[in-house]
């Protein structure tokens, strides 16, 4: 988040106007865990440090570490939940907020979190992950089938158009469902979820790539045979880093394996962590399939009745 010092002394004002020093400094624990006011202020421990100097160094350090907007979530944490049944209202709040999402952002309620508003700059990490820190993800894996034949047969214009507007269309999709596109190879890519009903958004977002898919091959295709996918959705913990073309994770090669070598043409091949977390009308779409002994995937396929 880029600095803005209208947006820190609002913060300022409303720590000094809601709460004594002690409050401050377990607020600002939560997200600079061990957190020492004495230490970083340089008052000694004999003194007792008045609200507004210990609001004043509080945001400072936070603002330095860059966790202003997750401090301002922990806020709104306190504001709505209380702390150990007490509540802590806290003043300027609406403020605030209102101040962050002037600077392209959004809160999203049900996480808790402020990530980048739909109108504004995406980063491959929802300005919310952090370099080197691990997280829990759903990745969505798709792949052009037999891309080297038809480089060879079509003319290099026509399989430029097609890659582009596969691009197009997967980045589209993913963004509606707010995942985030890792890595684009031209015949293939990889996304990522990253929120409370990330298995469900990836999964569907790897149906409506089929279903667009069909309409694409029927009306817009410009070669003669018809494009294919094969698709693939995994979940599980991945080390995030802004260049994603650096992650290494058994997550990653796991929904790789199993797009390249269990997902037929055309299809989506979802792992058993995702499919449980699907509801029942979801579920239902999806066929189970045998790959080793007591070892299964689930696989949709495009089906015209």
């Amino acid at each position: 988040m880029k600095k803005n010092p209208y947006l820190e002394r609002m913060i300022i004002d409303s720590l000094s106007r809601s709460m004594h020093v002690h409050g401050m400094v377990k607020l600002a624990a939560r997200v600079l865990p061990g957190y020492n006011l004495y230490q970083r202020s340089g008052f000694p421990e004999s003194i007792a440090i008045p609200q507004i100097d210990a609001a004043r160094q509080i945001v400072r350090d936070i603002e330095q570490s860059d966790l202003l907007a997750r401090f301002v979530e922990v806020l709104i944490d306190v504001h709505e939940n209380g702390v150990m049944g007490r509540k802590f209202p806290i003043s300027l709040l609406p403020q605030i907020i209102n101040e962050i999402e002037s600077m392209g952002y959004a809160y999203r309620i049900q996480d808790g979190i402020f990530i980048e508003s739909e109108d504004g700059v995406k980063t491959k990490g929802w300005s919310v992950l952090r370099e080197g820190s691990f997280y829990d993800f759903s990745f969505l894996r798709v792949d052009i089938v037999g891309n080297t034949e038809l480089v060879r047969m079509y003319p290099e214009k026509e399989i430029s158009r097609l890659y582009s507007d596969l691009q197009e269309l997967f980045g589209r999709l993913v963004e509606n469902r707010e995942g985030r596109v890792w890595n684009w190879e031209g015949d293939g890519g990889l996304a990522a979820f990253y929120f409370s009903n990330k298995n469900i958004d990836a999964t569907i977002c790897g149906i409506e790539l089929l279903l667009e898919l069909f309409l694409y091959n029927l009306l817009e295709r410009p070669i003669r045979k018809p494009l294919a996918l094969r698709v693939a959705v995994h979940t599980g913990q991945c080390r995030f880093l802004n260049n994603t073309e650096q992650i290494e994770s058994e997550t990653l090669k796991r929904v790789n394996l199993i797009e390249s070598q269990q997902t037929e043409a055309n299809s989506l091949t979802i792992s058993p962590g995702v499919y449980s977390d699907l509801g029942g009308k979801l579920a239902s779409l999806f066929q189970p399939f045998e790959i080793s002994s007591q070892n299964f995937l689930y696989k949709y396929r495009l089906r015209l009745e």
